[in-house]
């Protein structure tokens, strides 16, 4: 919008472009000033922009996409996804491409939400333990995948994706800061991220950290195989080692996967030291300090300022929502470990104890 009232007046520039951090200036285009911030790399995030809002306006097709995936409802999955996804959807799809397209799909996303490439990191860390040990990671996929709590874990990672695709408003402007981060470059003093409705994301990262924290013991599980454990046995006290991590007291070590699953969260992070680039990925995510800011009832937010405060600790509300953008990336990070454990219990032959292979 261009203000020419005054004759011989200077233009003046006025953004109502919504994907970026507006400035304090009224005398520069949000737009514009982005450009020079950005320099070459604009195009480059501009792109991930738009595959971003691409999937906003596709997200009731992900929906119902992704619930028939879960129902194993194959002819309305290949129906939804040669309407919404044609050119990424096989004509005459197999099994194992009805699993690995659809996630292959979601990962354009978590690629657009994580520059910094946390996700491909950390997939290839925890995938890297399946090679050579399929057999074995059959059975622990047919384990996991056999327990009803599964199927109800993968719905709400489902759902929290979900439901943050419908809140892309309320958090795409920060995904400028987040791309800034990954590049090293400067986040300018005067931009702003405008208000959010900070109850709605503040309900949405609790429940992204809580089935988060249920998909831990799958991790954990998975370390165990890698080094020859039974699948639930962290440290039997009776022997000498064990996983051990060292940041934690005595008192505080766990034996097995059950008594994991029941311990506090600075507990079952810890279990991560031997994970490095996902619990990088996880530390990204749930940054400590937001945690705690946003976690309790007494936190106070300051709509003026964009302030979160809890007990003298206070959180800009822009590194709030950085966090929860990467936690959408993790979100897809669970969906496609979930399609992973679901593809190779599939194949695994409880009477035999075999794995009849994925061809």
């Amino acid at each position: 919008m261009v203000d020419h009232r005054t004759p011989g007046a200077d233009w003046r520039v006025v953004s109502t472009y919504g994907d970026l951090p507006s400035t304090s200036s009224e005398e520069h285009s949000s737009f514009i000033f982005a450009t020079q911030v950005f320099g070459d790399q604009f195009m480059e995030y501009f792109q991930c922009v738009g595959i971003v809002r691409e999937f906003e306006e596709r997200v009731d097709a992900i929906e119902h996409a992704y619930g028939f995936y879960l129902q194993e409802r194959w002819d309305l999955l290949d129906s939804v996804m040669r309407r919404s996804f044609e050119d990424a959807w096989p004509k005459s799809p197999s099994i194992l491409d009805r699993h690995t397209h659809l996630h292959r799909i979601l990962s354009v996303l978590a690629a657009a939400l994580d520059p910094n490439g946390a996700y491909p990191r950390a997939k290839r860390e925890l995938w890297s333990r399946t090679f050579g040990r399929e057999e074995k990671f059959s059975e622990l996929a047919f384990r996991a995948t056999s327990d009803p709590n599964f199927k109800v874990i993968n719905r709400r990672l489902s759902d929290q994706l979900v439901r943050l695709l419908r809140d892309a408003a309320d958090w795409i402007p920060a995904l400028a800061i987040v791309h800034l981060r990954a590049g090293r470059m400067p986040i300018p003093e005067d931009w702003r991220v405008p208000l959010v409705r900070i109850d709605t994301l503040r309900d949405a990262y609790r429940q992204n950290f809580e089935v988060s924290c249920q998909m831990l013991p799958l991790v954990v599980r998975m370390q165990n195989m890698v080094e020859g454990r039974d699948f639930d046995v962290i440290r039997d006290p009776g022997l000498p080692g064990g996983w051990e991590p060292r940041i934690l007291l005595p008192r505080e070590l766990v034996n097995n996967v059950n008594q994991y699953t029941k311990a506090r969260a600075s507990i079952k992070e810890a279990y991560l030291n031997r994970n490095s680039r996902l619990r990088y990925f996880w530390n990204s995510a749930f940054t400590r300090d937001v945690r705690n800011g946003i976690a309790h009832a007494e936190f106070d937010y300051v709509m003026h300022d964009g302030i979160v405060r809890y007990k003298g600790v206070e959180v800009p509300q822009y590194v709030f929502v950085e966090a929860l953008i990467q936690q959408i990336a993790l979100l897809v990070f669970w969906l496609d470990l979930c399609k992973l454990c679901k593809i190779y219990g599939s194949r695994w032959d409880p009477s035999s104890k075999k794995f009849l292979g994925l061809a």
